[in-house]
């Protein structure tokens, strides 16, 4: 679908509507990053994923053994 055009718009921004809380914003930091990676290949992309993904995963890891561990020794020594 086709943007309109109006016959008196000349492209000028009077107000700035990225505001904060609204469902379109996009903060500065957002944006800066969306332009680091425009740069990269699409192999790059994926391994700043998987290291981001694997900096999470040892911590969840500790929790779930962690969560684990209390639910069987309440289980099989308080009960």
């Amino acid at each position: 679908m086709a943007k309109k055009e109006y016959p008196d718009d000349d492209n000028r921004t009077i107000v700035n509507m990225n505001v904060e809380g609204f469902g379109w914003y996009e903060s500065e930091e957002r944006k800066k990053s969306k332009q680091a990676l425009a740069g990269k290949s699409r192999k790059e992309r994926r391994a700043l994923a998987r290291s981001a993904y694997l900096t999470v995963a040892l911590p969840l890891m500790c929790l779930l053994v962690g969560m684990v561990t209390v639910f069987a020794l309440l289980y099989f020594v308080w009960l």
